[in-house]
Parts: C-alpha cells; structure tokens; sequence
C-alpha cells in the first residue's frame, strides 16, 4: 500500500496493461495515453455514471463527490443539486392513458 494515499474504504485501481482504458473506451493507442475518465460503478457493479474529458482538462474531486452523493439519493436531484438542497418532483408514471 502506498503510505501517501492513507487507508482507503473503496477500491483502487492502476491500469499498467492499458487493458482497463481499452475496455473502457478512453485509451488513445497511438499516444499510448488513456483519456482522464471517471466512472462510477455501483455495488450491484452496474456502471452509474461516468465522465470522460480531454487529457487537457482536469477532474474536480468535488464535482465527482456531488454525483456520488446526489446517485446515493435515489430522488430526482437537479443540475448542480448539493446535500441538503432539494430535489426536483418524481417523475409521474405513465398510466397508459
């Protein structure tokens, strides 16, 4: 384990291979780089969200914090929706009519 990064309660993972950008669509092969991709997988592994940018653009920690926060709701939050705010109204279901 790495001493810097402390204990982590979530997994963490190196791609030395590349296989995981390949799988995931984001490695650019000639350059031999993976595009900086954020994807979040549920604990059902079902992928919830993700976010793929150019590797001219960085990730903001907080950014990603929201989503998770905002996918653990399960309501309907919306754009730039923070913890303690409210959500949008459920969606109505289709009656058929």
């Amino acid at each position: 384990m790495n001493q810097e990064l402390g204990e982590l309660t979530y997994p963490l993972l190196a791609d030395f291979t590349k296989q995981v950008s390949k799988d995931y669509g984001v490695l650019l092969e000639k350059l031999g780089a993976a595009l900086r991709g954020t994807f979040i997988i549920g604990p059902n592994g079902l992928l919830r969200a993700y976010i793929v940018q150019d590797l001219t653009v960085g990730r903001s920690v907080n950014e990603i914090l929201r989503l998770v926060s905002a996918l653990n709701t399960g309501k309907l939050c919306p754009s730039g929706w923070r913890p303690g705010e409210p959500f949008l109204p459920p969606i109505p279901k289709n009656t058929g009519k």
